[in-house]
């Protein structure tokens, strides 16, 4: 997907957010769970699309339990099947699974014309049926680092645009490379629009060192008229750790206790002790975020509608 005409009939499905770095290890997967859950929980319908081939939102932060590791979202992308998502992963949370079998979908995109395929195509029917069958208030979707031509596929698709990154250059780089992309799909005719970048694992307290990264994250956004999230994410390996092992975002680690040997009700891989004292302050980084997210979505749709 290297040519610059024009893509025809582009269009955007309502509502539905990309979370993306080309650089890997910078929040994304934990991003899309936390505000998921916590949406879900306030008592919306939301649609999780794991599109990343390592299916980390899929199995380490949402734990899913009978993944088809991204056989039905390559098979939608190839064939233009329906997608089949896991439903009730938790109340009102349907998830789309990733996994090792997306591999072959970077291949489908990267030969879809001489094949005469459509994967963008065939990616927007099936994403619009099934919004339209859940009554979906929220789709998010999780990218992987690494496929641009299925990036460049999801940017043809969504409406709006998410970009974590921590302090570190290379994840920096990385989000550079994101924003060079995104440039690409909008010169292109797509309609997704940048909602902002966040700050991810860093430290409050290191006050100068976060305003040089907000700094270098404002010279990548200079000439867009957006600010980056005023709420980031701050580092908390314990709480971190714990909600990958028990597959809870911290929202739901604040009332978890683990189980005592023999109790019963968690399978033998399950950790029996947490290791954050306290996973309320992460907690309510993610609680900000996520009212942020929703007030700049609401915000963004009615702009588009008034147009």
């Amino acid at each position: 997907m290297t040519s610059t005409r024009l893509l025809p009939g582009l269009r955007a499905v309502r509502r539905t957010i990309l979370v993306a770095n080309q650089k890997g290890g910078v929040g994304k997967s934990s991003i899309v769970a936390a505000i998921a859950v916590a949406v879900a929980r306030r008592g919306k319908r939301v649609l999780v699309v794991d599109a990343d081939q390592q299916g980390n939102c899929t199995i380490r932060d949402l734990g899913v339990k009978n993944s088809d590791e991204g056989r039905s979202l390559a098979m939608t992308l190839q064939y233009g099947s329906a997608l089949e998502p896991v439903y009730d992963v938790r109340e009102g949370l349907d998830v789309v699974c990733g996994g090792k079998l997306l591999a072959m979908a970077g291949t489908v995109v990267a030969n879809a014309e001489q094949h005469g395929i459509d994967p963008r195509q065939n990616l927007l029917n099936a994403l619009e049926a099934l919004i339209d069958s859940g009554s979906y208030d929220l789709v998010l979707i999780d990218s992987g680092p690494g496929d641009r031509g299925v990036l460049d596929l999801l940017l043809q698709v969504v409406s709006w645009l998410i970009v974590p990154t921590k302090e570190d250059d290379g994840s920096i780089d990385g989000a550079e490379l994101l924003a060079r992309r995104y440039l690409w799909a909008r010169k292109n005719g797509a309609l997704v629009e940048l909602m902002g970048m966040i700050l991810f694992d860093c430290n409050p307290r290191a006050i100068r060192r976060n305003e040089d990264t907000l700094g270098k994250i404002m010279d990548l956004l200079e000439g867009t008229g957006i600010e980056p999230f005023k709420n980031f994410i701050r580092q908390d390996k314990a709480t971190a750790l714990d909600a990958r092992a028990f597959h809870l975002t911290p929202e739901e680690l604040i009332a978890y206790t683990p189980p005592r040997p023999g109790e019963g009700g968690e399978s033998d891989e399950t950790p029996a002790k947490k290791w954050s004292r306290d996973p309320e302050p992460l907690a309510t980084d993610y609680s900000k975020l996520t009212k942020e997210v929703l007030v700049r979505l609401a915000a963004g749709e009615r702009a588009k509608e008034a147009v």
